[in-house]
């Protein structure tokens, strides 16, 4: 099997291509070395005068490399790129001159185009001596066509592209041109064989942790339109097929969130904005964003909005490989956003929800667990019922002994449980957590411990009440450490905000925010997604602090529950780089 038939093997198997546009012949390596492993294959692109040079430091990095080469537009640079070790050809149009060269160098040709397919798969056939059916069985890496661009025209295109494989029994098409997450579901719903290429999964090239968080969101959105990913349900504890390790794993709700626009109110708007939320949720998708594996695990019903909040969390790269599937219902809850002086509303219709219903021993949490390094929830989980106590309890369990760092935000929810259900509930729990998360007010709620005279609500600290509540907690709870959220409301619009922690040792507090507040909700969830993030980057106690505190500050800033920023914005803005002013 030459180059050629290796690499064609491998795009039929992962079905994803990534283009790269080089600015420098190191960073090709970077971006292989990120793409490699998770089995994409690297277009080069020949747009500018560093890619051979690109093709050829990674053949020096890694002998074995099996590249593209890209925006081929003549035999010259065709036989420069095949010199230089790239295994396959890939152009923006039908240039024959290409193909010829490919051909004659047994290299797999990819043209590109709308309505030349049948031409370049003729050239082809001839410059080979077969007929068309012969190139088709014998040559299969030659049996193949660019869709370029896919998406400009769609749906015509995509229909256009099922006409031609009508023609061609068995082509395989590569859809690129406006592909992005957002629709790369609808090509493989359409076509079955299709491979991909986008541009977007080298976007993130100054970061490879993120770059492959987006290439593993591609890879989930493309196979798990084809098959649902294995489910925990279907596997009795200590019978399933063992996972890919995931670094954090959190469990809990995920729910459907109905807004009205910016500065409307319930009563007035006909018109709700549907997007997806939950404490634990926010927390895995942030930690995707930084670039970490994190899963998800929750139950949601197999129906349409249930699959709806699955890919929501698809398309931010986190593992939904664990959600059970089953139960009627998807929690929702209804958020009027504050402004000024007049408060933000929420009204919850979560009642009966699929995983409020999950009863004990339907998740593998030894399979589950296997290999991760933290495990993270909330005190809103055990509240929903008695039964989703119960598997909390199952869950802290078996991420103690699977040697995981345990995290909780306390999240006390008077709507959910009285303060003595969750103080009796909540008590046994922590004996298996290491890290606390909450503001003033959980602590008080669910363990009786205050903070001094703080009043949170008309921006009063009490610092000293602070120190208290958090060495308490570590203490009670021989925690590791003890985290508290400090939000001064000065109005729905103006928020300062900051944070403590007490790690049984010193009492850190960091910078403060003043934060004009976009959606303050997840806001909790960022900070605790930095923390875990600064702990297992393997900051010290300060340095994760500060990471928290400007990741749930940028978060504030974003409309929606999940944090969608970037490991180096959240690093800028904790140096001090806070202006706001365009970044060009």
């Amino acid at each position: 099997m030459n180059r050629s038939e290796k690499l064609w093997k491998r795009l039929n198997e992962k079905k994803l291509i990534a283009f790269f546009s080089p600015k420098s012949a190191e960073l090709c390596v970077t971006a292989f070395g990120a793409l490699d492993p998770l089995g994409v294959t690297l277009e080069i692109g020949l747009r500018t005068p560093h890619a051979i040079e690109g093709i050829r430091a990674v053949k020096a990095a890694h002998p074995g490399a099996l590249l593209l080469a890209g925006t081929v537009m003549t035999a010259a640079q065709a036989e420069s790129a095949i010199d230089a070790g790239a295994a396959g050809v890939v152009s923006a149009d039908y240039i024959p001159a290409v193909v010829e060269t490919c051909v004659r160098r047994k290299v797999l040709c990819i043209p590109g185009g709308i309505s030349d397919a049948g031409k370049q798969l003729v050239q082809k056939a001839e410059l080979l001596g077969v007929d068309l059916e012969t190139l088709r069985e014998k040559y299969p890496c030659q049996w193949v066509y660019k869709l370029f661009p896919a998406m400009a025209g769609a749906p015509a295109f995509l229909e256009g592209a099922a006409a031609l494989k009508t023609v061609y029994k068995g082509l395989t098409i590569v859809y690129t041109g406006g592909v992005t997450r957002g629709n790369v579901t609808e090509i493989v719903k359409r076509d079955r064989d299709a491979i991909v290429c986008a541009s977007a999964l080298t976007k993130r090239i100054d970061e490879p942790a993120g770059m492959q968080a987006e290439a593993r969101a591609w890879l989930d959105l493309i196979h798990g339109s084809k098959h649902e990913p294995a489910e925990c349900r279907a596997l009795p504890p200590g019978r399933g097929s063992s996972l890919p390790a995931a670094d954090v794993v959190t469990f809990g709700e995920i729910m459907m969130r109905l807004s009205p626009a910016q500065g409307q109110r319930f009563g007035q708007t006909n018109l709700l904005d549907a997007t997806f939320g939950g404490a634990e949720a926010n927390v895995a998708a942030a930690l995707a964003h930084l670039g970490w594996t994190a899963r998800f695990v929750t139950a949601l019903p197999e129906h349409d909005l249930g699959q709806a909040a699955v890919n929501a969390l698809r398309a931010l790269g986190v593992d939904t490989s664990c959600v059970v599937r089953e139960g009627d219902r998807v929690g929702v809850y209804f958020l009027e956003q504050g402004a000024s002086q007049r408060p933000s509303r929420v009204i919850y219709d979560r009642a009966g929800s699929a995983v409020s219903r999950l009863a004990p021993g339907r998740i593998d949490w030894e399979r589950v667990f296997a290999g991760a390094r933290w495990f993270h929830w909330s005190g809103i989980t055990p509240a929903l019922s008695d039964s989703a106590a119960a598997v909390t309890d199952e869950a802290v369990r078996a991420a103690s002994a699977a040697g995981c760092t345990v995290s909780v935000d306390l999240n006390y929810r008077s709507k959910l449980w009285s303060k003595a259900k969750a103080r009796s509930v909540m008590t046994p729990l922590m004996e298996f957590v290491d890290v606390a998360i909450g503001n003033e007010q959980d602590g008080a709620d669910v363990f009786g411990i205050e903070a001094g005279a703080s009043d949170a609500g008309a921006g009063k600290l009490d610092m000293s009440g602070y120190e208290h509540a958090a060495r308490t907690l570590q203490e009670r709870f021989r925690l590791k450490m003890a985290a508290i959220t400090l939000r001064e409301s000065v109005s729905a619009s103006d928020n300062n905000w900051s944070a403590c922690v007490f790690d049984g040792k010193e009492f850190t507090v960091s910078r403060k925010y003043a934060i004009h507040v976009v959606d303050r909700v997840g806001g909790g969830d960022a900070f605790s997604a930095g923390l875990i993030h600064g702990v297992l980057s393997g900051m010290d106690v300060a340095g994760a602090l500060e990471f928290a505190a400007a990741a749930s500050c940028l978060k504030q800033t974003i409309a929606g529950d999940f944090n969608r920023v970037t490991r180096s914005e959240v690093e800028a803005l904790a140096r001090g780089d806070g202006t706001g002013r365009i970044k060009r």
